[in-house]
């Protein structure tokens, strides 16, 4: 288990967590952005209109990075989502991707880790 996802173990979230391997990484300005698989859930706290919702990590090497309103991705404070996916840049914060838990969701989206309970 790397240093980061022992810290996050440590610190908890309002979840079940699981920690997987590096799937990835992407050279960036302040170290290499590194991929892992993460499981669990959590919901969005009131001050998510402070962060954007991406297509991508928004430091990885994707040379189109779409940004979504949390209104038409349909999430606001409160919402529950399911989590599968973090990037950690050597930041105090890390990068999640998200999915609606509502029934027939599809669009996952990156969001800063302090739009989320428990990061």
């Amino acid at each position: 288990m790397n240093k980061a996802a022992l810290i996050l173990g440590v610190a908890g979230m309002a979840t079940t967590l699981g920690f997987g391997t590096v799937v990835g990484s992407a050279s960036t300005l302040t170290g290499a952005v590194q991929y892992h698989k993460y499981h669990g859930t959590t919901t969005i706290k009131k001050n998510y209109r402070h962060f954007k919702l991406t297509n991508h990590q928004p430091n990885s090497d994707y040379k189109i990075i779409k940004v979504t309103s949390w209104k038409n991705a349909k999430l606001k404070a409160g919402s529950k989502v399911k989590i599968d996916l973090m990037a950690t840049q050597g930041t105090q914060y890390n990068w999640y991707r998200i999915k609606s838990t509502a029934k027939h969701a599809t669009h996952r989206y990156w969001v800063y880790g302090q739009a989320l309970q428990g990061n």
